[in-house]
């Protein structure tokens, strides 16, 4: 059973605050002052069930949980805590008023979303209602801003699940590298853009009309969409966007950004091919690529979906300013007759640069 009856779940409460109370379990990390750094993050999962969705392991209730589909194992939530984070410990919890149970817990990092490394390996551990139904991970040195944990198995109920799912450590831990928040312009919006193919009428125009209610589907993969932005631009990112619609699986797409600047002959990459995790139906439709250079003509092309047999993209997003136009530079200034007078044709010519 997913709980208990109401009045054990009461009483369970009331012994477990007792305990606490003379010492016989230990604080929760809250009470010792330090920050819950998952706490309102955005939490996506590879799938869930029902009512119970990512987003409610960051949401402050341990009454309220997140539970992956029936029967389906392992599975995975996660989140995003922002920036890169130097980890400490986990606190993963359960309803208090559910029965014991076990669960099969590995815990993943990432800095990026797309490429994930194991920081604790697979190990079956105990929820029970003398601690709270609360789970306490020590954590190897290890830095992430995406925090996954991934459920192998549950010996109470044929699914995943978990209430909250607790990070601590020391924020701002992150390489002097990492990108800054993106604040640029979008600078896609309407602009030109063409595809390598298209399937029925899911054409390129639909990935920047502004809308997520449209999309842009090819013909099989690998498909690539190029948008022109008109001019250089100094680009820090970009935005690739599903429908929110929770009708939408998960799905991973395997992508890569190309540009070339308005002086280029051909496309350089911007950032490497990479698998980036799409979950709709949990709240996550979007990913955001880290990018840098200056380029007039941006491409993302896509190698994989597992969610459809072409590569869709409901909006794509390039993040930036316009770059600065060039300086000209005039010299080699001459004119004849040398020392004109006001009767006098004068020829100049001029060598301008830039």
């Amino acid at each position: 059973m997913r709980g208990i009856h109401p009045s054990r779940r009461l009483g369970v409460g009331l012994l477990t605050a007792g305990l606490i109370y003379v010492g016989l379990l230990p604080v929760p990390a809250q009470a010792a002052g330090e920050a819950n750094l998952a706490l309102g993050r955005a939490a996506t999962a590879g799938g869930a069930n029902g009512g119970y969705p990512a987003s409610n392991v960051t949401d402050g209730s341990q009454q309220s949980y997140w539970e992956g589909p029936s029967g389906s194992f392992p599975q995975w939530v996660q989140v995003d805590l922002g920036t890169q984070v130097d980890l400490d410990r986990l606190a993963l919890k359960l309803p208090t008023g559910w029965e014991a149970r076990n669960q099969s817990l590995a815990v993943l990092g990432s800095a990026d979303g797309s490429s994930f490394s194991t920081i604790t390996a697979a190990q079956a551990r105990s929820f029970t209602p003398s601690a709270a139904n609360t789970v306490a991970i020590d954590l190897p040195s290890a830095k992430a801003r995406f925090v996954r944990v991934q459920v192998g198995s549950n010996t109470g109920w044929n699914a995943a699940q978990l209430s909250e799912l607790e990070v601590y450590g020391e924020a701002g831990g992150g390489d002097p590298g990492d990108p800054p928040p993106v604040t640029g312009t979008n600078l896609a919006r309407n602009k030109p853009i063409e595809a390598t193919s298209t399937t029925q009428n899911y054409t390129a125009a639909n990935a920047n009309d502004d809308s997520t209610s449209t999309y842009w589907e090819s013909a099989g993969h690998p498909a690539s969409l190029t948008v022109k932005l008109g001019s250089d631009a100094e680009v820090e990112a970009v935005v690739v966007k599903l429908s929110p619609d929770a009708a939408w699986g998960p799905r991973t797409q395997s992508l890569e950004v190309l540009g070339r600047a308005s002086a280029a002959g051909g496309f350089t990459t911007l950032k490497a091919r990479a698998d980036y995790v799409f979950s709709p139906s949990a709240g996550q439709n979007t990913v955001t690529i880290p990018v840098t250079g200056r380029v007039s003509d941006l491409r993302l092309t896509g190698f994989s979906n597992t969610g459809a047999p072409g590569i869709q993209v409901a909006e794509i997003q390039v993040l930036g300013k316009a770059a600065p136009a060039p300086d000209f530079v005039v010299n080699d200034l001459t004119w004849e007759p040398a020392t004109p007078s006001e009767a006098d044709d004068v020829t100049a010519k001029v060598t301008v640069r830039n």
